[in-house]
Parts: C-alpha cells; sequence; structure tokens
C-alpha cells in the first residue's frame, strides 16, 4: 500500500527548469540535505514506510530520477489539499525554491558534494513518532495477519487498560507492529465492549471516535487549551483491516498518549458523515453530496476522508443558517495511499444549524490508474476493490470554558472564571448511513 513507485502515466508533463545559474553547483550535502532532513526523511529511513533511505548520499543516490520525477509531479512528499484555498498546520509540501534545487542537484549530475556542508542528520524515536508516551494502551490480543491475503475480515480488538478515571489527552498515536500490514484502523471508546467494534457502533452506545491509523498519517497533537476527554469506565476499541504482505507478519497494536498538563478550557471531539449509497458504473465516474446538522455552535479544527483506490478528489464545506458557505478544505487530488487529517491553521468557527457538507468523486475508469478492474462496477464494501466515503473533522464546542486544572491527564481543581458545561452525547444528525435517502450517479465520460 505505501508505495513510492507507483503505475504512472508512461509520458511525463514537462516540468519548467529551476531557477538556478548555470555555473552554480548544486549538491546534496550542502543544498538538498536540509531539504530532505526537514521534510522527507521521516518517512524515507530504516524501519520506516518510505522505500529507502535519505538520510544519506549512498542511499539517496541511486533513487534521483524517481526523485525528480515526484518531486516535479508534486506526488512527494505526499500532500494532497489545495493549500491555495486553505492553510494548514501540517502541510508537508514543498516550496517551489526546493523543488527547484532538488531538480537542479539531479539535473547536474546528482553529485554529492564536500562531506563538511553535510548538516547533522535529524534524530527519530525508533518507535513512537510522538516520543515516549506517557500511557500506552495494550492489545489484548495479537493478530496473525495471513501472507498475500487481502480480503482479510475486520478485526475487534479490544485494549487494556480500562479506563477508571476521566482522562485529559493533549497527544496519542496508534502503533502498529508492522504499519504496512495495516491499511486503516478506527479507533473508539465506549462504555461496554463492542462486538463488533465500529464507529457507529461506540456512538449509538454512548461512547465517541477517537481517531484513525491512516496510510501516512502522524500524531495527533490538540491545540493549546484543548484536550480529548475519555471519561471513566471507558473501553479503548480499535477495528483494523489488516492486508497480507509477502510474509505472514505477527501484529499487537498499542495506542500511546500524551496526558494534558495545566489549564483546559476546550474538549475536542469530532463529527463527520458516513454513507454507503455508492454505486459506481464500469468505466464510470460517480459524484455524492452528503451532509449533516452541527447541534451546537462548534470551531472546526481538521478535515479528513477515507475512500478507496477509486477515490479521486473531495471538499468540505460548511452551509451556515443564512445560506453562507465556508471551505474547509479541498482535496483535489485524493490518493488512497496517503490518507490526511488536515489540520487548519485558521479554524472555523459556526453558529447552531449549520450544515456539514461533502462533495466527493470518484473515477473508475482507465484514466485513474489506481482503479483496480474498470470494467466492473462498484458499490459500498469493506474491501479495496468496493469504495468507501466516511468523513470526519475534530472540533470544539465554541462557548465552553472549562477551566480545569488538569495534573497528569487528571482535573485536580478549577480556575475561578470556569464555566460549567454539560457534555452532550451527540454534536449532530445521524449520518447517512442510518436513513440512507437516494445518490446521484454519474456514468461514462462525464
Amino acid at each position: 500500500m505505501h508505495q513510492f513507485l507507483r503505475v504512472v502515466p508512461a509520458v511525463i508533463a514537462a516540468v519548467s527548469g529551476p531557477v538556478w545559474a548555470a555555473d552554480k553547483p548544486v549538491t546534496f550535502n550542502k543544498d538538498v540535505a536540509p531539504i530532505v532532513f526537514a521534510n522527507c526523511a521521516s518517512c524515507h529511513r530504516p524501519g520506516e514506510i518510505g522505500p529507502f533511505s535519505l538520510l544519506d548520499y549512498e542511499s539517496a543516490r541511486p533513487w534521483a530520477k524517481s526523485i525528480r520525477q515526484f518531486v516535479a509531479e508534486r506526488k512527494m512528499p505526499p500532500w494532497h489539499a489545495d493549500s491555495s484555498k486553505t492553510r494548514f498546520l501540517n502541510d508537508r509540501s514543498l516550496k517551489q525554491a526546493n523543488v527547484d534545487t532538488i531538480i537542479a542537484w539531479i539535473d547536474q549530475g546528482a553529485k554529492q558534494g564536500d562531506p563538511a556542508d553535510l548538516p547533522a542528520a535529524p534524530k527519530f524515536n525508533d518507535s513512537w513518532a510522538m516520543g515516549e508516551p506517557d500511557l500506552v494502551f495494550e492489545s489484548t490480543r495479537e493478530f496473525e495477519v495471513p501472507a498475500g491475503e487481502q480480503n482479510i475480515e475486520y478485526q475487534s480488538i479490544h485494549l487494556s487498560p480500562q479506563v477508571t478515571e476521566d482522562l485529559y489527552i493533549t497527544e496519542w498515536e496508534i502503533l502498529p507492529s508492522n504499519r504496512k500490514s495495516v491499511h486503516h484502523a478506527n479507533l473508539v471508546r465506549a462504555p461496554v465492549e463492542l462486538q463488533p467494534v465500529g464507529i457507529g457502533q461506540a456512538v449509538m452506545k454512548g461512547g465517541d471516535y477517537i481517531g484513525s491509523y491512516l496510510p501516512g498519517g502522524r500524531p495527533m497533537r490538540y491545540p493549546a487549551g484543548t484536550a480529548l476527554r475519555i471519561p471513566a469506565g471507558s473501553n479503548i476499541q480499535i477495528q483494523v483491516h489488516y492486508v497480507g504482505q509477502d510474509q505472514p507478519i505477527t501484529d499487537r497494536l498499542r495506542f500511546g498518549v500524551r496526558l494534558a498538563q495545566g489549564r483546559v478550557d476546550q474538549i475536542v471531539r469530532t463529527c463527520g458523515t458516513d454513507d454507503y449509497a455508492i454505486k459506481i458504473e464500469p468505466n464510470g465516474t460517480f459524484t455524492m453530496d452528503t451532509e449533516v446538522t452541527l447541534n451546537f455552535p462548534m470551531t472546526i479544527l481538521s478535515s479528513g476522508a477515507h475512500m478507496h483506490t477509486r477515490g479521486n478528489a473531495y471538499t468540505t464545506s460548511v452551509i451556515l443558517p443564512d445560506g453562507t458557505q465556508k471551505l474547509i478544505a479541498d482535496v483535489p487530488r485524493y490518493d488512497w495511499n496517503w490518507q490526511s487529517n488536515y489540520e487548519l491553521a485558521e479554524p472555523v468557527q459556526v453558529p447552531q444549524g449549520t450544515k456539514y457538507h461533502v462533495h466527493a468523486f470518484w473515477d473508475n475508469t482507465s484514466n485513474n490508474p489506481e482503479a483496480v478492474d474498470p470494467t466492473k462496477a462498484v458499490t459500498y464494501g469493506p474491501w479495496t476493490e468496493n469504495e468507501m466515503l466516511t468523513t470526519w473533522s475534530h472540533v470544539v464546542l465554541t462557548d465552553e470554558k472549562l477551566g480545569l486544572k488538569v495534573e497528569h491527564g487528571r482535573v485536580v481543581g478549577k480556575f475561578d472564571d470556569a464555566v460549567d458545561s454539560v457534555h452532550p452525547a451527540i454534536l449532530q444528525t445521524l449520518p447517512n448511513t442510518f436513513s440512507m435517502p437516494k445518490k446521484t450517479q454519474t456514468t461514462g465520460d462525464e
């Protein structure tokens, strides 16, 4: 799944030459290493999902032509949202000057340069990208991922320990034993053990969706003054979609957290859509518009979506009660290999009654090299040959001012200006998985 070299069109679009003087040499050690250390090495290093390391010249040099192609086409680093419309805190796209530098280096022969120019390599934690967690929840069982098997039944896995007192969390990470064996995984909390585990099942039992492990995902960190609350009595549970690799793999998932310290005013929650009404004709395209209504004044912090190989683009927006529309995120180049949670640099405040709207597009034609078999019709389903549309945003209640004094994730008191607030069970109307309205379908070359 996490592949750097994918099937790409045979003809690569021409790229304008870099802005470099012809007599100015560009080398890996002086010019390129600072760029790839800062933007690429977190994935392209030993033990991570990148197929080669960029921590040294010897490892990078054999891949020079591929690096040029993927950087020039803006396929690496993976970033698929339109940052000209919305600014994102976690934008990992390269600036044009950096792209020009890498292209110039390769066009000049990909030379190493003076060893004295090489900066110190970045230091990474060998397991947790977030650094060592304060608390780790362990899955209660291992799972044997059979070699080569793609249609593995979704696994419902429970984590321990059970939460015995309210916990407030500011950062978290889901860590499989082997990243490549996990297609995606949805993490939830609920007051009871769920069978099966699922987002809808958790919400209907009085729990909530925490977040997902997705290709290319990084640790989730919440803004200052906010935290994820896991109530006492919660069971942490995860639904995992495994995929077989070349060899059998034994996986045991872990959920690591950083505990809040200091003042917490707002609790981070999630809202979003889920829709089963997907029907794509052979050699056709499909467009869907789906939405829910938000029941409280909210501030939207992020946007994300999960589709499969035919997923081509999506846009998340909000429609205010007066009809005004605001963009949350426009993702014109959705790539199922890299499914990001786009964190807004400027969170969007919306009033009660706002429509949370998602417009999505699928391409099941030969124009999409990721389409498994364009000659076959496609409907909703859990496997790669099926399609899905699950979207989410992390949100806070705009008017919430809890004024909690928190130490090591536990409330020890309140500030004088604290305002008591309820913890609503449901922030929105139910998604279309519960009501299944008819959706519009398009086919052919439209």
